[in-house]
């Protein structure tokens, strides 16, 4: 076996093995955003508060005619 091959085989097999690392990286970092992201929609799906509708009242007439004096 010349230097040639040899030096081509170790560099395809380094090659290779800094593509699984990357790969098994990348898939470890999708893993932890996906539970992050998780994490994030349950916790603001819980901490949300309950939508209410405000009404604002209708003034109507003069603004002393809508004072409650029997209160």
């Amino acid at each position: 076996m010349s230097s040639v091959n040899s030096n081509f085989g170790m560099e395809s097999l380094s090659v290779a093995m800094m593509k699984r690392q990357s790969d098994n990286q990348g898939q470890i970092a999708l893993a932890m955003v996906q539970s992050a992201a998780q994490t994030a929609q349950s916790t603001s799906s819980l901490a949300a508060p309950q939508q209410t509708q405000s009404v604002t009242p209708v003034v109507e007439g003069s603004k002393g005619a809508n004072i409650n004096t029997y209160a």
